[in-house]
């Protein structure tokens, strides 16, 4: 297949959009599952079951960085050959970021699953709360040594253009997971209600079976670029170190994040738990609006990658300002929709009156933030994309630092804001990053990295 670095100007926005559709509608179906649960959850009207659902997301949230990470030092090394036109090189990294993938995966099941009850303990003091939040994180990471790795292997897929296989396996982890959970939480015919048990049993088999299918791509060749076990199998320290160098600042990033997300779901959870489910249900609807920034990211970091591989600077530059236009403009679209019909998206969820009301205005208040969203992602998957992971990482401090912990704590906590002083201070988290995250891009040291 020919490179994207090659591309002309006026082919441009055709493969952005090409790109960046079939990642969206992925993000949609990854989103999807959790969406799902909390759907469904909702809908046994017991408000501590769609907390502890919301609250170990962020424990679920902490392990999935490392993965993100990992497929970040993938994407960018294996993009970079793909422009070269390296495909020996494409397919020797890709098989040592998989296995890389496979042994961090045991590792965080033996970490994480010990740690679930007492990390739930330190956020929230509800009983209820902590005790089906532990047991659907169990049952999550159960088949997370098949479910982790699959982050990777999707991201592989990204890098040589390929965004339509990993909607495809997302789409069938999502009727799997949303058949499975539907039976399981309310019971049918002589299977017995689980209630959230049955939400993490959907969960965890649907990503059980997506890995599988990932992993079955890989080697069968399914998607732009085979790769054979042996090549997982023999471990290359070189490559290794590669994958590593890119991957570790983005792993600390990562860590940066989810310390300042369990800090904020601390902030949220000090204040009730009818505020955690309201808080809840905005985050699940907010996640869809993310979907055209996440979706315009990937074509821009592919498209990135690729052309510096391919030694093509000016298409690199085009291809992030015309994504950052088209996702500005979804983005602020999603927040117009969101003042409109806020509170009747929040009413699908089945929350009780007063969880509703809160839901309803965090969602509208989460309009602000949309065209910020866009920016700070369209900029920083371009520098990720060309292997800068060291930019995005220093927004992300100064950001939870000195934006979203201080914001969300003065005006939700000190000036007594509740949930409307969190997603205020959200929104001024979002807006400090973008700016930053601009101006390290226009820096312009990513045109010359070297990786």
């Amino acid at each position: 297949m020919p490179s994207l670095g090659h591309l002309k100007p006026e082919s441009l926005n055709r493969a952005i959009v090409s790109l960046a559709l079939p990642a969206v509608l992925e993000n949609l179906l990854v989103s999807a599952v959790f969406i799902a649960d909390s759907f469904l959850i909702g809908h046994l009207n017991d408000p501590a079951a769609l907390a502890a659902v919301g609250i170990s997301g962020s424990y679920l949230f902490i392990a999935n960085g490392l993965f993100m990470a990992l497929s970040i030092g993938a994407m960018a090394l294996v993009a970079r050959a793909f422009g070269e036109g390296n495909e020996a090189q494409a397919r020797r990294m890709s098989g040592q970021a998989i296995t890389l993938s496979v042994v961090f995966a045991v590792a965080c099941m033996v970490a994480l699953f010990p740690l679930a009850e007492p990390f739930l303990r330190l956020l929230i003091a509800d009983e209820e709360v902590v005790q089906q939040g532990t047991l659907y994180i169990h049952i999550i990471l159960s088949t997370s040594i098949l479910a982790f790795p699959l982050q990777v292997m999707t991201g592989i897929m990204r890098a040589t253009g390929d965004t339509r296989t990993p909607m495809y396996i997302t789409l069938i982890m999502n009727v799997i997971n949303i058949a499975l959970a539907a039976a399981l939480i309310f019971g049918f015919g002589p299977i017995p209600a689980l209630h959230i048990a049955g939400a993490g049993w959907g969960a965890a088999i649907a990503r059980a079976i997506g890995g599988l299918m990932g992993l079955y791509v890989m080697v069968a060749g399914l998607s732009r670029l085979r790769v054979k076990l042996r090549e997982m199998a023999v471990w290359d320290w070189r490559d290794v170190k590669r994958i590593w160098k890119i991957a570790l600042p983005s792993i600390i990033d990562s860590v940066i994040q989810r310390v300042g997300f369990i800090t904020f779901t601390g902030i949220v959870a000090s204040l009730g738990t009818v505020v955690v489910a309201a808080n809840q249900i905005a985050n699940t609807i907010e996640s869809l609006s993310f979907l055209p920034a996440w979706g315009f990211s990937i074509a821009a970091g592919t498209i990135v990658g690729q052309a510096l591989g391919a030694r093509n600077v000016p298409i690199a530059e085009l291809a992030t300002r015309r994504s950052m236009y088209l996702s500005v403009f979804a983005m602020s679209a999603a927040g117009a929709l969101f003042v409109v019909f806020g509170g009747d998206i929040a009413r699908a969820f089945g929350a009780t009156g007063d969880v509703l009301a809160l839901a309803t205005l965090a969602i509208q208040l989460a309009a602000i933030e949309q065209p910020f969203i866009a920016l700070q992602m369209i900029y920083g998957g371009a520098l990720r994309g060309a292997g800068d992971t060291r930019s995005p990482m220093i927004v992300s401090l100064v950001g939870v630092i000195f934006f979203r912990i201080t914001a969300v704590y003065l005006l939700a906590v000190v000036l007594q804001l509740g949930l409307a002083g969190v997603w205020i201070g959200t929104a001024i988290d979002w807006a400090g990053r973008s700016a930053i995250m601009y101006l390290l891009y226009r820096r312009g040291k990513w045109k010359t990295l070297r990786i």
